[in-house]
């Protein structure tokens, strides 16, 4: 009984938590961190439908905690990371990520499935 109650509480949990990109760049990467946020931003609705988070860290003191905490070596000029509702890793990619490659990853994902079968389920009629 424990053991389902854990497993329901983790599935609330992480149905709540939005998945997130997170970009990773020093100064030599700023034209791909540009060449992303393009993409993303071109892609505001897609975003907003998958939940989607999008944080930015340049390789300055202040955001130093995050590369530590994803282990981004700050030899690579630009880190694109994909973390899904889970917390767990998806994707990572030192080149820019094409929408449909973030899409379509993310729409094959069995919770993003469930999210697009009760939304087709809530659609009036």
């Amino acid at each position: 009984m424990k053991t389902l109650f854990g497993i329901m509480m983790i599935a609330i949990i992480a149905a709540e938590s939005p998945r997130q990109v997170l970009l990773f760049y020093t100064n030599s990467g700023l034209e791909k961190q540009k060449s992303q946020m393009a993409i993303l931003n071109a892609r505001r609705k897609d975003i907003r439908e998958r939940d989607i988070q999008v944080s930015q860290y340049s390789s300055t003191r202040n955001d130093l905690s995050e590369w530590k905490k994803w282990d981004v070596d700050s030899v690579n000029a630009f880190t694109f990371i994909l973390v899904g509702r889970d917390g767990g890793e998806k994707l990572r990619s030192s080149e820019v990520v094409s929408a449909e490659k973030l899409f379509g990853l993310i729409d094959a994902m069995p919770m993003r499935k469930d999210e697009m079968r009760r939304n087709e389920n809530n659609k009036p009629r």
